[in-house]
């Protein structure tokens, strides 16, 4: 691991140079730092007036006040596309197009693809990891087993801990939108540096527990010498330093401490798996490591790359102070190292918008207490996610949004509210009936009088004890497939460059669906003209 630090200080001191992974004339979209997620169609294009503003989730003012997050409220107002992107259109056409770009790559068989996501690709790269290609895949074992017609979830304790490797699974509320049936499912493991799990020298789990602890607690706004509830370990007035053998690291609100790791196995969608829908094969493994505490931000930013460096899938997101490395399958379904093209597209989203803390989207969202502390399962085993709301809500709200938001009691039921469905897209039409039992009343906008906000008996994501149902975060076996079948083309096909997010059929706007293609004439979002334009802080304290 001391080698990932001294690349990273050596890239964070450098100017402009780097390791380029390919020929620059190679490059088919001069722009991949832009998400699918900002080509939503708000209403402007289709109806000449937006409906929906999907945006702020990401946009927003920013959540810290650190370089890690931005002052990108604007984005919600205008596309604000380079005039590169202007001249070619939605670049992302695995989601618009994919008769264009995977053409002659047949559809798998329902028998076929449950056969190889069945296989198990981790295991391998975790055996050759540190070596070649993989010299930079984390040293996190497989979570998932299928032996026998049955789905085992292996090297995870009660605890969450993945065997003494100081590696720890948690359960997190998902980012709005960012839900397995729409074709995203993950889990998330965390690991502090080695000073924070010892005391004297040796490891002590107590140690390391009450350390995370403070993280949990930092991350979610508790400041040192205020109280930091429902942890593990119970409540305590958060420290100014952490302990053990960490006892000289600072306490930095907002901010993980250098050397805290993320590992993100993204996995596809096995129906059959009861303990969390996911495949033992994974499509990617994403990985994040802190270099050093992030200075004040300097207020406002684009979502652009800036100074690019790129090593065996390894760079430094935005803000520079994490390292990143991300892993993807090649044609024969063995996981490599990503292009520098294909890591641009996860550089700017981590320490280049407003809607993160620390460069992150999911520990500060962790199911608080020991029930967080295990593999993301979206309330299958254990129901512990609530439609949590944040004690505060900062911004210019508009007319509309103003006069309804103390009804807003939940994240989800305002996402849902200004997405007029449940995901960025408005494409995914299995969910609708799963947010509200009268489908045709989710938008405040579309169903002013009646719908999920000033009605809220007709929410339907929530059981009896106010848990979220896991039918809002799972799809239904026939679309679980769907979506499968269509990445396991992208993967045939090696077409990474034209997007990795796929529904189960494409979702452009000539096929029905929300996502822009042309985009010579597109510019405002029409959200602010709308009167539905807004922003949500998200300041953490969970209500």
């Amino acid at each position: 691991m001391k080698r990932w630090v001294a690349l990273g200080l050596i890239l964070v001191a450098s100017c402009g140079g780097g390791v380029k992974s390919e020929d620059e004339t190679s490059v088919v979209n001069p722009e991949p730092n832009i998400p699918l997620e900002c080509y939503t169609d708000t209403g402007i294009v289709r109806y000449g007036k937006a409906v929906a503003n999907p945006c702020y989730v990401c946009h927003t003012t920013a959540n810290t006040p650190y370089a890690n997050e931005v002052e990108d409220f604007h984005l919600q107002f205008s596309y604000s596309f380079p005039e590169s992107i202007k001249r070619i259109g939605n670049p992302w056409l695995n989601a618009i197009r994919p008769d264009l770009t995977l053409a002659g790559i047949p559809v798998p068989s329902d028998q076929e693809i449950m056969s190889y996501i069945r296989e198990d690709n981790w295991g391998l790269a975790y055996q050759n990891r540190g070596r070649g290609d993989l010299e930079y895949f984390p040293d996190v074992p497989p979570l998932y087993t299928y032996k026998n017609g049955t789905y085992q979830l292996i090297n995870v304790d009660g605890e969450g801990f993945v065997g003494d490797t100081g590696w720890r699974v948690f359960k997190w509320k998902p980012f709005p939108g960012f839900f397995p049936t729409n074709g995203r499912i993950d889990s998330t493991l965390i690991r502090l540096a080695e000073p924070f799990r010892k005391k004297n020298g040796q490891w002590d789990r107590e140690t390391y527990k009450k350390n995370l602890a403070i993280v949990e607690c930092a991350v979610k706004g508790v400041k040192p010498g205020d109280i930091c509830e429902g942890t593990e370990l119970g409540s305590f007035t958060m420290p100014s330093y952490y302990e053990g053998d960490a006892s000289h690291v600072k306490v930095v609100t907002y901010q993980y401490p250098p050397g805290t790791e993320f590992a993100h196995p993204l996995y596809y969608l096995d129906p059959d798996n009861p303990i969390s829908f996911k495949s033992v094969r994974i499509r990617e493994m994403r990985y994040m490591k802190k270099l050093a505490y992030a200075g004040s931000s300097p207020g406002g930013g684009e979502e652009e790359e800036g100074s690019f460096f790129w090593d065996k899938g390894k760079v430094l997101n935005l803000s520079k102070n994490w390292l990143m490395a991300g892993f993807i399958e090649d044609k024969d379904g063995r996981l490599r190292p990503q292009t520098a093209e294909e890591m641009k597209f996860c550089v700017s989203c981590h320490g280049g918008i407003g809607g993160t803390v620390d460069a992150t989207f999911t520990f500060w969202r962790k199911v608080p207490g020991a029930a967080g502390w295990k593999e993301q399962d979206y309330n299958l085993t254990d129901r512990s996610i609530k439609d949590w709301n944040y004690s505060s809500l900062e911004g210019y709200w508009g007319d509309k949004l103003g006069a309804l938001i103390s009804y807003v009691t939940g994240e989800y039921q305002l996402y849902f509210s200004m997405t007029a469905g449940g995901d960025h897209f408005r494409s995914n039409k299995e969910i609708l009936n799963k947010i509200s039992k009268d489908p045709e009343k989710i938008s405040f906008l579309l169903s002013p009088q009646d719908n999920i906000i000033t009605n809220p008996a007709l929410i339907n994501y929530l059981d009896g004890n106010g848990y979220i149902k896991p039918d809002l975060f799972l799809p239904s076996p026939q679309r679980a497939l769907g979506i499968d079948k269509q990445y396991y083309r992208v993967v045939r096909a090696q077409a990474f460059r034209f997007g990795r997010d796929v529904f189960d059929g494409p979702f452009g706007i000539s096929s029905g669906g929300n996502s822009l293609e042309k985009l010579d004439k597109v510019d405002s979002t029409g959200v602010k003209e709308s009167g539905i334009w807004s922003v949500i802080k998200t300041l953490l304290f969970i209500r």
